[in-house]
């Protein structure tokens, strides 16, 4: 049984948001290098100005990611295991239960 108690509240609170997870699971399987690796849909322009400004730097925060800003790539950060190894244990941000 799996819970949401394997990583600190704050540390879930980091990837609370669907973009935040979609980095993380992008990282995890080997499908998000850069940004635009996240495939960008609906309002690209607006969308990736959310991801630069809010969702990055708090995974980069948290220690998940490694983020160049220069040239807009995103690695594993140091801590990205803790997280990555219990994405799909985390509780769906949209209030869904997830998958098991």
């Amino acid at each position: 049984m799996s819970t949401t108690h394997d990583i600190p509240s704050e540390r879930t609170e980091a990837v609370g948001t669907p973009e935040r997870r979609r980095v993380i699971a992008g990282l995890a399987d080997g499908t998000v290098e850069t940004v635009a690796d996240l495939q960008l849909r609906g309002r690209a322009d607006e969308i990736a100005a959310e991801l630069r400004e809010t969702h990055l730097p708090v995974l980069e925060e948290a220690g998940y990611i490694e983020w160049n800003r220069e040239d807009g790539t995103i690695e594993p950060g140091p801590n990205f295991e803790e997280v990555a190894d219990h994405i799909a244990d985390l509780p769906a941000p949209d209030g869904e239960p997830a998958d098991d």
